[in-house]
C-alpha cells in the first residue's frame, strides 16, 4: 500500500484517470479567471434578472460575447471554504475548511493538497494570483508556495478600499496583531510575493490590483508559454467603499434608475461600476499585447451577495451564509473569442465551481496526479455542445453553524433544503427559482434519493481544522453542541457507523486502478483486503452519489490469497460514487472518483 493511501485511509478515495485526449500545445490557452467577492446574483448587467440600478457594460458585453451561465454553484456561502474548493477541486468539508480562516490564526489549507497553480505551473504556465488569498498566511500556505509564480494583493479575508488608511510597510509586522484582529488584517500594506510594498497615496483598491494585473499580462506576454492569472478582486465585499467620482458617474449614466443618494446600495452599485471599468483596462491590455485571442476569462463570484450591505440577490432566496439558492448560485460567464466558447449563449445546465480543476487541467494539458482526490468533472465538452454536465450529479452545498446543518442539494432541476433540523423542503427551480413553494409532499421518492445522497457526502466529511475566530467561540460550541449533529439533520438515516473508518481495513490500490480505469485492458474486479479470519463473507455494494445502487453482491468469498474480489458488471462511466463493504461487525465506506 503506497503512502498516500496509508495517511489518508480514513478520508474518501479517489481512482483517477486523466483524459486521454489532450489538448495540443499550440492551443493551449491564457486562463484568466476573476473572482468576485460577495457579488449578487443580479448584481450585473449581463444575468437575465439584473438590477436596474447596476451598470457594468463592459463586463455585458464579455457576457453576450460569451456564455453566461445562470445556474452556475459555489460550494459554500462563505469566501474562504469556497475559495478552497476552487484551488483544490475538493469540498471544503473533506478537507477540515469548512469556516473561514480567522485573521492572523496561523492556519491554512493542508499544504500536502495541490492547488490547480501548482498542476498548471507544473505544465508550464506562467501563474499568479493577485489580490485576495484567505487560504492561510504562513510560509507553507503563501500563494508562492501554491504554485504562483508571481503574487500581488493581501493574505487576509478583507481590505480597506482607500490606502490612505492602509499600514505603513516598512513598519507593518503581523506579528504584533491577536488572533482574529481584523483592523489589522484589513488594513495592512500591499504584498508583492514575501514583501510588503508601498502603494500610492490616495489609491482605490480595485484600481491598484488591475494595475497589477496589467503589468503581469505585459510580463507574460514576453512568454513563449501561456499564463494562468487568478484576479481575485476583493470587491464588493465590506467595507462598502467607493471613490466619488464613480458615484458620480453611475448617478449620470443612470439617471432616476440609480439608487438613492447616500443610501449603501448607491455605493456599492459605484463599487461594482469601478469594476466594470477596471476589467475593460485587462481587456485592452490584452488586446495590446496580442494575447486576448487566446485567453479564456471566465468571471463569477466566490458566494452569494450580502443584502444586508447592499447585495441584491433576487429573484433568488436568500444571501451570502445561506444554503437557500441566493448563497451559493452565483453569476458567471466564460468568454474566449473566435468561437471556442459559444456565442451569446445562456447555458442553464447546473455547473460546480469544483469543475475548475480538472476543466482547467484538461485545456493546459496538464497532468494531475493519480493520487490527487477531486470531486469535479471536465465540463469542457458540455460547455462547448451546450450540453448538461451534471445529468443526475447533485451539487452540495452546506453551512455548519450555531449547531446545525444548513444544507441545500441541487439535482437537475430539483432542489433539496433543511435547516438541519430534521425537517426538508423539496422546489422545482424550473419555475420557483426563489424556493417558495414546498412540494416534498408530492415527491416523497425524490426526497428520499436527494437525502439520501446528501447523507453519503457527509461520510467523507471531517473535524474542522479551524474556526473563523477562536474568541467567537465556536470551537467550543461545535462540541457543546454535538456538531457536526448529523443525527439531528438526518433522522433515521443516520448510523455513526456509517462515519468508522477502521484502521483495520484496507484497500488494495493498484487493484483498484485495475478495476476502475476504462477501457480496463485485464478486468473489471475490484479486490478488498479485510483483516478477517478464513471462511468469513464480504458484502459489497456500489451506489451512485444520488444514492441508487448500481450493484450488491452478498456473502463473498475469499479468493486464494485471501482477499475478497467484487466483479463489476458493468462499465462505469465518469462520476463520483460510493463503495461500501462490510464484514461482520467491519465495515467501510469509501467515495470513489472516476474521471477521463
Amino acid at each position: 500500500m503506497n503512502n498516500f493511501i496509508k495517511k489518508y485511509l480514513f478520508l474518501a478515495f479517489a481512482i483517477i484517470l486523466i483524459n486521454g485526449e489532450v489538448v495540443g500545445q499550440a492551443s493551449r490557452p491564457n486562463i484568466l479567471l476573476i473572482l468576485m467577492d460577495d457579488l449578487g446574483y443580479s448584481d450585473v448587467g449581463f444575468m437575465p434578472d439584473a438590477a436596474s440600478d447596476i451598470h457594468t457594460p463592459n463586463l455585458d458585453l464579455l457576457a453576450n460575447q460569451g456564455t453566461v451561465f445562470t445556474s452556475a454553484y459555489v460550494t459554500h456561502p462563505f469566501c474562504g471554504p469556497s475559495r478552497t474548493s476552487i484551488m483544490t477541486g475538493r469540498a471544503p468539508h473533506d478537507l477540515g475548511a469548512q469556516f473561514n480562516l480567522a485573521a492572523f490564526s496561523g492556519n491554512g489549507i493542508n499544504a500536502e493538497e495541490k492547488f490547480i497553480s501548482k498542476v498548471l505551473d507544473e505544465a508550464d504556465y506562467y501563474t499568479g494570483l493577485i489580490g485576495k488569498w484567505h487560504l492561510g498566511e504562513e510560509t507553507e500556505f503563501h500563494p508562492n508556495s501554491r504554485g504562483f509564480d508571481y503574487f500581488y494583493g493581501f493574505l487576509g479575508g478583507g481590505h480597506e478600499y482607500f490606502s490612505n488608511s492602509w499600514l505603513n510597510h516598512s513598519t507593518y509586522d503581523p506579528s504584533n496583531y491577536s488572533v482574529g484582529n481584523y483592523t489589522g488584517d484589513y488594513k495592512r500594506p500591499m504584498m508583492e510575493n514575501s514583501d510588503y510594498v508601498a502603494s500610492a497615496s490616495g489609491a482605490y483598491c480595485t484600481d491598484v490590483l488591475t494595475d497589477a494585473g496589467i503589468q503581469f499580462i505585459e510580463n507574460a506576454s514576453q512568454n513563449t508559454e501561456p499564463f494562468f492569472l487568478f484576479l481575485s478582486y476583493n470587491a464588493p465585499h465590506t467595507p462598502v467603499q467607493a471613490m466619488q467620482s464613480d458615484i458620480n458617474e453611475i448617478k449620470t449614466e443612470l439617471g432616476n434608475n440609480a439608487a438613492p443618494d447616500g443610501s449603501e446600495r448607491l455605493t456599492y452599485t459605484a463599487m461594482m461600476y469601478n469594476v466594470d471599468n477596471n476589467v475593460q483596462r485587462l481587456v485592452n491590455q490584452l488586446k495590446s499585447t496580442g494575447e486576448y485571442d487566446n485567453t479564456l476569462i471566465i468571471f463569477l463570484s466566490d458566494n452569494g451577495g450580502k443584502t444586508s450591505r447592499g447585495a441584491l440577490n433576487s429573484p433568488l432566496r436568500g444571501g451570502k451564509g445561506d444554503a437557500y439558492e441566493g448563497g451559493f448560485r452565483v453569476p458567471m460567464f466564460f468568454h474566449w473569442p473566435n468561437g471556442n466558447v459559444p456565442q451569446a449563449y445562456t447555458h442553464s445546465s447546473n455547473f460546480s465551481s469544483l469543475d475548475f480543476y480538472p476543466t482547467f487541467a484538461f485545456l493546459a494539458g496538464a497532468t494531475i496526479p493519480e493520487s490527487k482526490i477531486y470531486d469535479g468533472l471536465n465540463v469542457w465538452d458540455d460547455i462547448i455542445n451546450k450540453s448538461n454536465p451534471r445529468a443526475d450529479v447533485p451539487v452540495f452545498v452546506m453551512r455548519q453553524h450555531n449547531g446545525s446543518n444548513y444544507t441545500g442539494i441541487v439535482e437537475n432541476n430539483f432542489k433539496l433544503y433543511t435547516p438541519g433540523n430534521g425537517r426538508w423542503f423539496l422546489y422545482n427551480l424550473t419555475n420557483d427559482i426563489a424556493e417558495t413553494t414546498d412540494l416534498s409532499a408530492q415527491y416523497p421518492e425524490i426526497v428520499a434519493s436527494m437525502k439520501e445522497a446528501a447523507y453519503q457526502w457527509t461520510w467523507s466529511h471531517i473535524r474542522p481544522e479551524f474556526f473563523d475566530n477562536p474568541s467567537y467561540g465556536f470551537e467550543d460550541s461545535w462540541s457543546d453542541t454535538n456538531m457536526p449533529n448529523f443525527g439531528k439533520t438526518f433522522g433515521d438515516l443516520y448510523d455513526p457507523n456509517d462515519y468508522d473508518k477502521p484502521t483495520n481495513i484496507s484497500i488494495q490500490s493498484e487493484n483498484l486502478v485495475d478495476a476502475y480505469i476504462y477501457p480496463n485492458p485485464v478486468s473489471n474486479t475490484l479486490y478488498i483486503e479485510f483483516d478477517s479470519s478464513e471462511g468469513q463473507k464480504c458484502d459489497a455494494a456500489l451506489y451512485d452519489m444520488s444514492g441508487r445502487l448500481l450493484q450488491l453482491q452478498l456473502s463473498l468469498g475469499q479468493s486464494g490469497n485471501g482477499a475478497f474480489v467484487l466483479p463489476i458488471d458493468n462499465v462505469i462511466p465518469n462520476g463520483s460514487y460510493i463503495f461500501k463493504a462490510s464484514i461482520g461487525e467491519k465495515s467501510c465506506s469509501k467515495s470513489i472518483i472516476v474521471s477521463r
